[in-house]
């Protein structure tokens, strides 16, 4: 593989991913779980933030454009939840969708450490060291947020996802994570 072409793959995963996480608060939203909508926001901003770090990167360094791909939409969304009002949602479907959004999420991740690593050895390979290290800090990143991820769906699974505990976390989740966006940028709200 090219540098030109891990970074159009690179970027065309980053891409997808801000659209995981676009779907999650919306995905979210749906159930009213505010709090899980508002971590999914922080991710996206802080994924945003990301990619442009990226894009900037490869031009600052390489001169260059990334040539954009096709994007698949992930259609994290069950096609059979646009029929229903949030009003519908009865707390079996939400309890079970808290545990499927955990998973989905955790899954997505973790493809996304499989690829980082993959891209990191080839760019050593290459002995582009100044973009392996991009990719080392990439890849520490998705490391912690898998090991986030981890712990919920542990502590998740250890009450076997209880809709009053999930319900009851949701304001302290907010908050938590409308004073980290806050704190990032004064327009997310």
């Amino acid at each position: 593989m090219t540098v030109k072409e891990i970074f159009s793959n690179l970027t065309n995963h980053m891409v997808k991913g801000l659209m995981v996480h676009d779907q999650m608060i919306h995905y979210y939203l749906f159930l009213e779980l505010e709090g899980y909508a508002k971590c999914h926001k922080y991710h996206y901003y802080e994924e945003s933030k990301t990619y442009n770090k990226v894009v900037y990167h490869y031009f600052k360094y390489h001169n260059k454009l990334i040539e954009p791909q096709k994007i698949d939409n992930p259609n994290l969304i069950p096609q059979s939840w646009y029929q229903y009002e949030q009003k519908d949602v009865d707390i079996n479907t939400k309890r079970s969708a808290v545990k499927s959004g955990l998973e989905e999420w955790l899954k997505w991740e973790k493809e996304t450490e499989k690829l980082y690593k993959t891209f990191y050895k080839e760019l050593l390979t290459l002995e582009e060291y100044n973009d392996a290290k991009l990719l080392e800090e990439l890849l520490c990143h998705v490391t912690e947020e898998i090991a986030e991820i981890n712990k919920y769906c542990i502590e998740k699974k250890s009450t076997d996802y209880n809709i009053n505990a999930i319900m009851e976390e949701q304001t302290k989740k907010k908050h938590k994570y409308r004073k980290k966006l806050h704190n990032k940028c004064c327009y997310c709200d």
